[in-house]
């Protein structure tokens, strides 16, 4: 599974892979000008829970972004609802598996006193 880390945008905890997130850096220096940060045009534009997955997504209204910055955002809640989806998955996986060893077990241990009498 990919490694992910809690990296700060616009003061919001976010979950990334390092490629997501140098991709963010790529893009904030992209806009980057003399008297405009790039890191601004992510501003305000969604909200994250303390696990760093975004949770909502505002539309730009009250300030200037680019739609490269926007489907950013929206590709990135995409990635990290796959990540925490696959992640649940392969947890519940590994929970049958543990189950159905146990019963293997079970099930040869019968089969080991039957063959006995």
């Amino acid at each position: 599974m990919t490694e992910t880390s809690i990296k700060i945008i616009d003061n919001k905890k976010v979950d990334m892979t390092h490629d997501e997130w140098l991709y963010y850096q790529s893009i904030c220096k992209s806009y980057d000008r003399q008297n405009f940060k790039g890191e601004d045009l992510f501003k305000d534009l969604f909200e994250s829970d303390d696990a760093g997955r975004i949770v909502f997504i505002k539309p730009p209204s009250t300030r200037h972004t680019s739609m490269e910055v926007f489907l950013f955002i929206s590709i990135l809640f995409q990635h990290q609802s796959i990540r925490y989806m696959h992640n649940q998955v392969a947890v519940m996986c590994k929970k049958t598996q543990d189950k159905l060893d146990e019963i293997e077990k079970i099930k040869l241990e019968l089969e080991k006193k039957l063959g006995n009498k």
